[in-house]
């Protein structure tokens, strides 16, 4: 049986770009199951590349990512009303389309969502959707990064601080001076 995949949203991987830190997830994550990413994460990253905004080209050159997982004509039902929820119940959403997919997606391969994207993992983390046992952020990818010796303690400080001098923010509900023992 597949490893259950961990989908990204693009929030989080621009946030290890910003700081030249994309390796440490593919260290982490590229022995999970496939995909690591939707179309539409991929179409935002490009969009945002398109822009000018440094830390997406990064994002797109990576090989350990795989081929963007695309929605078939049956997922799109599925995936509008996880839209459209996830936009508090609007018909006509404006935004989070990576979101929308790849929480559907983990839905239904069994699989993790890494998002900083408050409201995002907010909505995926709730019972009736992945728990949140199943949706992570940037600083959960660090912790568990200290917790199989990939980087020490201040290293995790150091990349945390980095995401946020790119002028990049982490979830609210972590303080703004991190220290060692946050992460271990």
């Amino acid at each position: 049986m597949p490893t259950p995949p961990l989908l990204y949203d693009a929030v989080t991987l621009r946030h290890f770009s910003s700081c030249q830190s994309l390796a440490l997830c593919e260290l982490i994550h590229s022995p999970l199951g496939i995909p690591h990413w939707a179309e539409a994460v991929k179409g935002e990253i490009e969009r945002a590349a398109a822009l000018g905004l440094p830390e997406c080209p990064g994002v797109l050159t990576q090989a350990w990512l795989g081929t963007p997982i695309t929605p078939t004509l049956a997922d799109q039902p599925g995936i509008v009303r996880v839209w459209i929820a996830l936009n508090g119940g609007q018909h006509s959403p404006k935004g989070n389309a990576g979101e929308a997919q790849s929480i559907y997606f983990a839905e239904q391969m069994g699989g993790t969502f890494a998002t900083d994207d408050n409201a995002a993992y907010d909505f995926a983390a709730k019972p009736r959707r992945l728990g949140a046992a199943r949706v992570i952020d940037t600083v959960d990818i660090l912790r568990q990064a200290v917790a199989e010796g990939h980087l020490s303690a201040a290293d995790a400080v150091n990349i945390a601080v980095g995401i946020r001098r790119a002028r990049r923010f982490l979830r609210h509900i972590h303080p703004m001076t991190l220290t060692e023992g946050y992460f271990r």
